[in-house]
């Protein structure tokens, strides 16, 4: 049978017609009334575990009869329930939307009051949003529109790339100590709705399988690229069961220094535009991982997630200063005190307790990021029921030598720096 065009309720029955109507009149700023909708191009299936993906093209006319588009990357709940039950799709689909729905424009709109030379506009628009824990749906701005892609995933990204990821991160980041500095009780209340849905006490039993088997990688790496080692010795006392409280203390209990943080650090979720082969602007995607912390979480998962081993041993302390004073600039920008607020040494003293959180992130990440896309997991699971993380991401160990030196040499330069 072939695929119905004139409506989208068979994509998501919550994307009706009067609701995708009423979004394209928001979008377009005038009265749109939706006609159809098409393919695009196929998503990488590597991209996304807890949704499926979908690039479209949806249509509309206005009054005056006249067609236009807004073309989205489409992300929904999974259609195999399974799949949905064993990832929790339903409350990350759920921190995500609050993010573009409540937290997002309260920020906008603090900056926008504040006014700062660099505003933080790092993010695509949010077209259609709707959740029910069933059926939920985000459908976002299609970046590759505006000619932003991403970099290769098997490779980190160099020195511009970084100092562009970090500035970006650092400007995200002020708006949440501004906001915290200026707004309190408003930024209070925006905590409501965001939730930790990844480092949580409550997650243990559902986590913990697998953060045991991308223990035993990371082992794996270290000990075929750096045998009998203190990276050996090292890795194996950090790579343990009891681990995953630490990271639990680091994402839940770090609110004093706490700043609305991305979450989800990958190359995967880094859009780049480019002029003459030069990055010259960058968009955040995927905020389903969306968290409240410290802002080291999310910098120390790009250093050992994204940037490479060569570029880290040789300007790391550069890229702290690169981070921390766009950091107080932007702050001060936005009419705070950087120096009260999250002064250089308390940066400097949550780097060294806290980066143990971006290696262990990396222990998530960096089988995947190695992957061939040929070799991405399938995701499809049989039955209704929830089964354990680990029996569906069936992942081995790193078959190549330059995969296991990514992961090996997070594990030395954690080590090397005294963080494990």
């Amino acid at each position: 049978m072939s695929e119905d065009f004139s409506t989208l309720v068979h994509v998501s029955p919550l994307m009706t017609t009067e609701r995708i109507s009423k979004a394209l009149t928001k979008w377009f700023n005038e009265e749109h009334t939706f006609s159809h909708w098409e393919y695009v191009k196929e998503m990488d299936k590597g991209n996304a575990h807890c949704s499926d993906l979908l690039r479209i093209r949806i249509y509309g006319v206005n009054l005056n009869a006249d067609l236009r588009f807004v073309q989205v990357v489409l992300k929904r709940i999974p259609k195999n329930i399974a799949r949905r039950l064993t990832c929790r799709s339903d409350e990350f689909f759920r921190n995500e939307i609050n993010f573009y729905e409540k937290i997002l424009p309260e920020l906008l709109a603090f900056q926008s009051k504040r006014q700062p030379k660099h505003p933080f506009d790092n993010f695509m628009k949010l077209f259609f949003a709707h959740s029910d824990g069933k059926d939920d749906v985000v459908c976002i701005e299609d970046a590759s529109v505006k000619e932003f892609k991403n970099t290769p995933r098997q490779k980190g990204i160099d020195t511009e790339h970084y100092n562009l990821t970090l500035k970006t991160f650092a400007r995200f980041h002020a708006l949440s100590f501004a906001m915290k500095d200026q707004e309190p009780e408003k930024f209070e209340k925006l905590l409501n709705n965001i939730h930790e849905v990844y480092f949580d006490k409550h997650l243990c039993d559902w986590y913990l399988g697998l953060w045991n088997r991308l223990s035993d990688i990371a082992i794996d790496a270290v000990e075929k690229e750096f045998p009998d080692s203190v990276y050996v010795q090292k890795i194996r006392e950090f790579a343990v069961p009891d681990r995953y409280q630490d990271m639990v203390e680091a994402a839940t209990r770090t609110t004093e220094t706490g700043v609305i943080c991305h979450g989800d650090i990958w190359t995967c979720n880094f859009l780049y535009k480019y002029l003459d082969g030069h990055p010259v602007d960058i968009k955040m995607i995927d905020f389903q991982i969306a968290r409240f912390a410290t802002p080291v979480l999310d910098v120390s998962t790009i250093i050992y997630n994204c940037i490479t081993h060569d570029l880290r041993e040789n300007y790391y302390d550069q890229m702290l200063e690169i981070y921390y004073d766009t950091l107080a600039n932007q702050i001060r920008d936005l009419g705070s005190d950087p120096d009260k607020l999250y002064p250089w040494k308390l940066f400097q003293t949550e780097i060294k307790k806290y980066s143990y959180f971006g290696l262990g992130y990396s222990f998530d990440s960096m089988p995947f990021l190695v992957l061939p896309e040929e070799e991405a997991i399938d995701m499809e699971i049989e039955g209704d029921k929830a089964v354990n993380l680990k029996d569906v991401w069936k992942i081995g160990n790193i078959k190549t030598k330059d995969g296991r030196l990514r992961e090996a040499n997070n594990v030395k330069h954690c080590v090397d720096k005294g963080y494990i």
